[in-house]
């Protein structure tokens, strides 16, 4: 349904709290006098490819965190990630130098009012792709899968007292180490849904 207020800086303070950004500090847009949160700002081709490549660098910071221990792997919730490390920078957005401060300066309200929309909306990616448990762990469950194979072949070989491991290197090639990939990352994520949130105790 739509509404009939067409100008809430009339009702609001009269009008007289504009300020220098796009927003004034009610939240009203200086521009449509409408709330702020319904007009989305217009970035350009570039900008959205500079979005698109922060999270896809964001994802693969997280699954790195995740897999040397500096993140647990039952964090689902961004937010969440400030417990562990600086989670603003995920994604290059507090570099100095690069894209970011390139194309989107902070020298005025408004452009730093545009530069926040972008980081949010890297931010609320990167808040939906942590629900993914199997991509989030990617590389933590690729290190401990390839480390237990690893153990497993050699308690057999010092079980049998061998000296090599070429026949190891040959078996588990193929289909035989993708199917010990697969049951073993299973095994993984099982584990990983067993285990408490850290901050449920």
């Amino acid at each position: 349904m739509k509404s009939n207020i067409d100008n809430y800086c009339a009702q609001v303070c009269g009008g007289d709290q504009r300020g220098t950004g796009p927003a004034c500090p009610r939240g009203i847009d200086v521009h449509t006098q409408l709330p702020a949160d319904t007009v989305a700002t217009p970035l350009t081709g570039e900008q959205d490819g500079v979005i698109a490549r922060a999270i896809e660098l964001g994802k693969r910071q997280i699954q790195q965190e995740i897999a040397a221990g500096r993140i647990p792997p039952t964090v689902t919730d961004f937010a969440k990630l400030h417990d562990f490390v600086d989670a603003n920078e995920f994604g290059g957005l507090c570099e100095d130098d690069g894209e970011w401060s390139r194309l989107f300066p902070r020298t005025n309200d408004q452009e730093t009012e545009v530069f926040c929309e972008a980081a949010n909306r890297v931010q609320d990616a990167l808040d939906q792709w942590l629900g993914n448990g199997t991509e989030r762990n990617a590389l933590l469950i690729g290190n401990l899968v390839e480390n237990a194979l690893n153990a497993a072949c050699l308690a057999i070989q010092d079980g049998l007292k061998l000296n090599y491991g070429d026949v190891a290197g040959v078996f588990f090639s193929g289909a035989q180490k993708e199917a010990f990939r697969e049951m073993f990352t299973r095994y993984v994520l099982c584990e990983i849904a067993m285990m408490s949130d850290p901050e449920d105790g």
